[in-house]
């Protein structure tokens, strides 16, 4: 029997950060890009000229809809650089751009998107000691959440019983469901009776608590399942507004997610990445991810037609010539814009274009060879080689654009 939960303290909510909410910031090509300004940038104030430049560009060129360098003295990182200091990214310096080791990892390309994604689920927790300025009250209520574990659990077991089509959550659940009754530390099978039973019309929470009592505080709570969907753990389907969109698990199956969240947890960011990687949940989550993408594509088999006529049947980085291998790969990827001309393509073998495409190899613009931490251990990927010649017709715009957002 579900009842209705008490709110452990007048201020309990869930946040991504304590400031105003920006959604535009989790974007990955944003996120990604003003984390590697820093690191370019580190040892600087955040309103040094030169960073805020940087800023600019980034503004410039990726699909953000925040204002990352309003001005040299309020830019982006000097207001909401809480939204990198509350993933174990930046450090609190005094006045200094600083990155902690993670955060140098996830900046130089060591880690794949998915794994530091991963990374994070199992790190981040509320409340969070970066950057919340009183946990006084979540520790006098006895409360220590980890919210995308329990969003990632809610999920597994709603696909479980319920199947496919029932297995998803909104953000209205989230907010009027799920973080009330995390208030009182509710076990997972209550979670999953209230969510069911309210889909039912058999559960009325009209006089449960409301820990989401502004708009801006619906934005905080939502972030938790956009950055699930951006790093491509789920799948989002509109609804009629934002608390109706349905997010769905999608490059994890619910025994993967279930092993994810089960993995123990480690006193540090570096740690918890090592066993992440050493579960081989992210590789699972990449190939996946790479491999819904690729079906995705409407254009692909033209696209890969005109890539292989120009590549002469040759992988860049194997020279493989068997064509029954063979794939293109996006430069600037499709689902951000990127184009299906040759400009925009590299012929590759299919193990390489899934490396290429999950963020294991990476090229730069100068057809340097930049492989992560697990490709580099791997025997069968150590010993390709350093540095490619980029074709004379790969747009290096696309290039660049790729190696500073991807």
């Amino acid at each position: 029997m579900v009842t209705a939960p008490k709110k452990p303290f007048p201020e309990y909510k869930w946040q991504w950060a304590t400031l105003t909410c920006t959604e535009g910031l989790n974007s990955p090509p944003v996120f990604l890009g003003v984390l590697r300004a820093m690191r370019a940038h580190e040892g600087e104030a955040p309103s040094s000229s030169s960073f805020n430049e940087e800023l600019k560009k980034i503004e410039n060129q990726t699909p953000s809809s925040v204002h990352l360098a309003r001005s040299p003295d309020r830019n982006i990182v000097r207001n909401s650089g809480q939204y990198w200091k509350a993933l174990d990214l930046i450090e609190d310096a005094h006045g200094k751009i600083q990155l902690t080791p993670f955060g140098r990892k996830v900046a130089d390309r060591n880690i794949t998107k998915t794994e530091f994604a991963t990374t994070v689920i199992k790190t981040l927790e509320l409340p969070n000691l970066r950057i919340e300025p009183s946990p006084e009250k979540w520790k006098q209520s006895g409360l220590h959440i980890k919210p995308l574990e329990l969003i990632l659990s809610i999920l597994a077991e709603l696909e479980k019983e319920k199947g496919k089509k029932q297995a998803y959550i909104t953000p209205f659940e989230l907010i009027r469901i799920v973080i009330p009754l995390s208030g009182e530390n509710a076990p997972i099978r209550n979670q999953i009776e209230a969510i069911i039973l309210h889909r039912q019309n058999r559960l009325d929470i009209s006089n449960w608590p409301d820990c989401a009592t502004s708009a801006n505080d619906q934005r905080m709570a939502r972030e938790f399942l956009l950055f699930l969907e951006n790093y491509g753990l789920c799948n989002r389907v509109s609804g009629r507004t934002r608390l109706d969109e349905k997010y769905y698990l999608c490059s994890l199956e619910p025994d993967e997610a279930e092993s994810l969240v089960n993995i123990k947890p480690k006193n540090s960011s570096l740690k918890m990445l090592e066993e992440v990687k050493e579960s081989q949940i992210p590789f699972v989550a990449e190939r996946k991810k790479v491999f819904i993408e690729i079906i995705a594509r409407s254009q692909q088999p033209q696209f890969r037609r005109n890539v292989l006529r120009a590549y002469k049947s040759t992988c860049l980085l194997t020279e493989e010539k068997l064509s029954t291998v063979l794939e293109a790969a996006h430069i600037k990827p499709a689902s951000l814009n990127g184009n299906d001309r040759i400009e925009n393509g590299f012929c590759f073998r299919s193990d390489i274009h899934m490396l290429f495409d999950s963020g294991h190899i990476q090229i730069d613009p100068e057809g340097n060879i930049k492989m992560s931490e697990s490709a580099l251990r791997s025997r069968s990927y150590k010993d390709l080689p350093k540095q490619v010649k980029i074709p004379n017709f790969v747009s290096r715009k696309n290039l660049e654009w790729r190696w500073a957002y991807c």
